[in-house]
């Protein structure tokens, strides 16, 4: 029952505000350059691009709330889990925007998100496909893959990177002021107690932005230039569009995405000592899918459950899923005020590359942690975590590898984790089939305060 108070702890708001703000602070990255990418992608003038960048915070914020808040015991895990923008979906997004227009995008959108809405309940019975030796390496992949785009920021960005010989990526300055806000993180961790332990990474964050900022490597251009006020509606770029070929295509992404927020669901339950269950997958996945019907109706995105905050979690063991829904209501806010949405995207990739990689190894050690229970003197558990590991860090580390493979299975086999998660779950049903037949009842669930 401990761990189940852990997650509907009611913390003081003072509290609660700086706990939510790291969260935001650990997905916002990931949240902002999404819209960016597809914006200058499908054509967008720098106002469109504006309204697409607030459309996406605000309803993030509304997913989140959905999945950590609930909708009776129809949908919502209620975890500690932020929702964002399916990486996966970017280029689908994109194409489907220069083939078809901006309208297709979303009907395509709405559609996988009532598509999601049916199969949750069926994709909830696989739960007995998902034994420790499936969900550890599920995790393990996931932290592992992560630490690729902890130290592209690390380095000063993905763009920095692409730059080659004309950007700054790698250089001393970068590098030593990713480990000052890295060194900020242990530091407090060790000798920091109570609240100001918990915040650690949000104290990194800001101490690595403030000497950023006196190296001149932060510029306050883009709050200056931002209203104070946007209003998100519905339909923003006009109504939604039904194409065939794109509705399929955004129903292959969705697959994906339920794959990966599976794996997700377990390693956030594994850090919050809960044993997830059937029902609490299916609540899960149809949240999701409410978020992507959300996601198209407000023209923005198609949204999944984060993996990036997993690790935060573990970092400061605050499980309390109300420091989420505060960090949803901050992602409304900073969707509807652009100015403050703004100071967020001032701070150097660097600063949050040495946060990543704090947080991001905490993911995988999760995954060793859930493995260490697994009985190794089982050849077969021995392949299966072997196998999905290397398959998934290898196609991490090498995703052109697929280059000449079609579209529709580019997007199950560029992505490390959703690709090792099928190899662990392909496997443990070809060695290990005679023991699935023998579950009976996978459920996994805690009693509730109700049957308690």
């Amino acid at each position: 029952m401990q761990s189940v108070d852990r997650l509907n702890e009611k913390l003081p708001l003072t509290q609660l505000l700086p706990l939510g703000l790291q969260h935001v602070l650990a997905m916002y990255a990931g949240a902002v350059i999404v819209p960016i990418i597809v914006g200058q992608g499908i054509g967008l003038n720098a106002q469109q691009l504006a309204y697409l960048v607030a459309a996406d915070l605000f309803t993030c914020g509304i997913a989140t709330l959905v999945q950590t808040i609930g909708i009776g015991e129809f949908a919502g895990i209620r975890l500690p889990v932020v929702l964002g923008c399916a990486f996966q979906a970017v280029f689908p997004m994109i194409s489907i925007g220069k083939d078809h227009g901006v309208g297709a995008i979303y009907g395509s959108i709405i559609t996988s998100g009532i598509f999601v809405l049916i199969v949750a309940y069926f994709f909830g019975k696989l739960l007995k496909f998902f034994p420790p030796v499936v969900i550890g390496s599920i995790i393990t992949i996931i932290g592992l893959s992560l630490i690729g785009v902890a130290f592209d920021n690390f380095g000063g960005g993905a763009s920095a990177k692409a730059a080659g010989a004309n950007g700054d990526f790698g250089s001393p300055q970068n590098i030593l002021i990713g480990l000052f806000t890295l060194a900020v993180i242990i530091f407090a961790n060790k000798y920091f107690k109570g609240f100001l332990q918990t915040i650690s990474v949000l104290l990194g964050i800001i101490a690595g932005s403030v000497v950023a900022f006196a190296v001149g490597m932060v510029h306050f251009d883009a709050v200056t230039n931002e209203p104070w006020v946007n209003v998100v509606t519905p339909f923003y770029f006009g109504f939604p569009k039904f194409v065939p070929s794109a509705m399929f295509t955004m129903c292959l992404v969705s697959l994906v995405s339920m794959i990966e927020s599976t794996g997700v669901f377990f390693a956030t339950g594994k850090v919050c000592e809960k044993e997830i269950g059937e029902k609490d997958v299916v609540k899960g996945i149809r949240a999701e899918g409410i978020a992507q019907i959300l996601g198209g109706l407000f023209n923005a995105f198609p949204y999944t459950t984060f993996s990036q905050n997993v690790g935060l979690i573990a970092l400061t063991k605050v499980r309390s899923r109300y420091v989420v829904v505060t960090a949803g209501i901050i992602l409304m806010t900073l969707g509807t005020l652009p100015k403050f949405a703004a100071i967020a995207t001032i701070i150097p990739p660097c600063v949050l590359g040495g946060a990543m990689i704090a947080l991001f190894g905490m993911v995988a050690v999760s995954g060793i942690k859930t493995l260490a229970v697994v009985d190794f003197n089982k050849t077969s558990n021995m392949l299966i975590a072997a196998c999905s590991i290397s398959v998934g860090m290898g196609v991490s580390i090498t995703p052109q590898l697929f280059a000449f493979f079609p579209n529709s299975l580019k997007l199950f086999f560029e992505s490390g984790i959703v690709s090792g998660s099928l190899v662990a779950i392909i496997l443990n049903v070809f060695l290990n089939w005679s023991d699935l037949r023998n579950v009976v009842n996978p459920e996994m669930v805690l009693p509730d305060e109700h049957s308690a």
